[in-house]
């Protein structure tokens, strides 16, 4: 990508991948994002017991689909994104939706990029985790 690592539109499809590969279930389709060396950061390690800071790609996929396999009906939407003024950053904030019992829950979270060579090198995850996920509706399941 040379002098920006990230630009609104390659931002745009970045979060485009992520959608689809958390409503499959399957974030190996969101392999190719990651840089090899990536730096995984999110208060989430705390509920399954994992570090406080993940390093290298197979360990960040292991974790995320740890927590979309807790997760079902996972949807994954960025509703506001940012790229920083150098290209070597972005913004998204989440809403990150999935179904416990027969309801639908959503978890709203920020997430920091940082890039190398095209992917994402540093993933950091920000929420109150001492806030309970928002109450939307039914499950995804029982709207059918």
């Amino acid at each position: 990508m040379g002098a920006s690592e990230i630009d609104e539109a390659t931002l745009e499809q970045q979060e485009q991948t992520f959608a689809r590969a958390f409503q499959a279930g399957d974030i190996a389709l969101a392999r190719g994002l990651y840089h090899p060396e990536v730096v995984y950061r999110s208060p989430t390690v705390r509920l399954f017991d994992w570090p406080s800071r993940i390093e290298g790609l197979e360990k960040t996929l292991e974790f995320i689909q740890l927590t979309l396999a807790n997760c079902p009906n996972t949807s994954y939407r960025a509703v506001e994104k940012a790229c920083l003024p150098d290209g070597s950053s972005a913004f998204a904030r989440i809403h990150f939706d999935w179904d416990r019992d027969r309801t639908r829950l959503r978890s709203n979270y920020v997430v920091l990029y940082r890039y190398r060579d095209g992917r994402i090198l540093r993933q950091e995850i920000y929420y109150d985790p001492s806030g309970k996920p928002e109450r939307l509706s039914r499950s995804a399941d029982d709207s059918r």
